[in-house]
């Protein structure tokens, strides 16, 4: 039985959120209290305008309120380096948002992150894009080194490292194309880049869980069943496990269906009751080997675009019993994802 989604939602305080960590497949809270996360992605700080988007139509209290008021309990906060480091935001209504005028991305990054802990809310960054243009297939690219990854990640953990709702950070958004595992090469091994990177982080935020995508393509291990979504494969980690505290680590695939990108799997004649069986395989089958597994993105237009994606949707939700449904993907429009 698929053991990797959470139905129902238990909403703790951030304040227990500081004793957090991933023990059996769960998330549990420092009394061993299960964790179920109901989330959402809010994307704009991963950007060029360095900025949450909607907020050229909406007041980010407004937003906020609405997220809450849906039943999450969680937000996914992808970010980039320039947000990071500081500079000037895009796509504000000054009426609408005054109190955000004069803030530099960094400094609005800090009071949005704040005021989600501040409300209740768990919040997960998320390293994104490295240009604030294009998701790359590595987390290095000839202008931005490993080096100036890791010394992001870690100027990130030091800020928010003290922020009761922040639970920790997703070391890299959805490797793929050149990204392999467990294939030797320091360049492209996507697993030991995320070791590297997972204890610089935990040296400066120890109690911080640590998310790991998968890759896309093909690797060591891998049986097949189709082309994957970018960041969907953990099935090489079977033969070349991560080497990170197992109480610090979640595995965070990225999983869609046919209104993101046509599959051979969505024509098969079985469809959706062929799906359990490719999610078991890519991801899934860890949580009967003890890891907690997390959906870092899925989602859809549920019945308003490809017909299918509803029933791929009930299908997902339907699989159980469940420890954190992960964050629902929401904010551009069509996405390029498999190869």
């Amino acid at each position: 039985m698929l053991r990797w989604l959470a139905c129902g939602l238990l909403a703790l305080t951030p304040m227990l959120a500081a004793g957090y960590s991933a023990q059996g497949g769960s998330l549990v809270d420092r009394h061993g209290q299960p964790v179920q996360l109901r989330g959402v992605n809010w994307f704009g700080f991963e950007t060029e305008t360095h900025a949450p988007h909607g907020l050229w139509a909406r007041s980010w209290r407004d937003m906020l309120d609405q997220i809450e008021s849906i039943g999450a309990n969680a937000i996914r906060v992808p970010v980039c380096p320039a947000t990071i480091h500081g500079t000037a935001t895009r796509g504000i209504d000054p009426d609408l948002n005054p109190d955000l005028i004069d803030l530099d991305s960094a400094a609005l990054l800090d009071q949005l992150v704040r005021e989600m802990s501040n409300r209740g809310l768990y919040v997960l960054l998320d390293h994104h894009r490295p240009d604030c243009q294009q998701i790359s297939e590595l987390w290095h690219t000839p202008d931005y080194s490993e080096q100036d990854w890791i010394d992001d990640l870690v100027t990130l953990a030091r800020r928010f490292r003290d922020v009761p709702g922040v639970i920790g950070i997703d070391l890299k958004n959805e490797p793929h194309g050149a990204a392999t595992w467990g294939a030797g090469n320091r360049r492209t091994d996507w697993n030991r880049a995320a070791e590297r990177a997972g204890a610089a982080v935990l040296r400066v935020a120890p109690r911080w869980l640590l998310f790991v995508e998968g890759i896309a393509d093909a690797g060591p291990c891998t049986t097949g069943g189709g082309p994957a979504f970018w960041g969907e494969n953990l099935e090489p980690m079977a033969c070349t496990p991560l080497d990170l505290p197992p109480d610090r680590l979640v595995l965070a695939p990225h999983t869609y269906g046919p209104d993101v990108h046509p599959q051979p799997y969505f024509d098969d004649p079985r469809f959706p009751a062929n799906m359990p069986a490719i999610w078991e395989r890519r991801f899934g089958q860890f949580v009967d080997q003890g890891y907690t597994v997390m959906l870092g993105e899925f989602g859809g237009r549920y019945g308003e675009g490809d017909p299918r994606d509803r029933a791929w949707q009930d299908a997902l939700g339907r699989m159980g019993p469940v420890t954190a449904p992960g964050y629902l993907f929401v904010g551009h429009g069509p996405r390029r994802r498999a190869t």
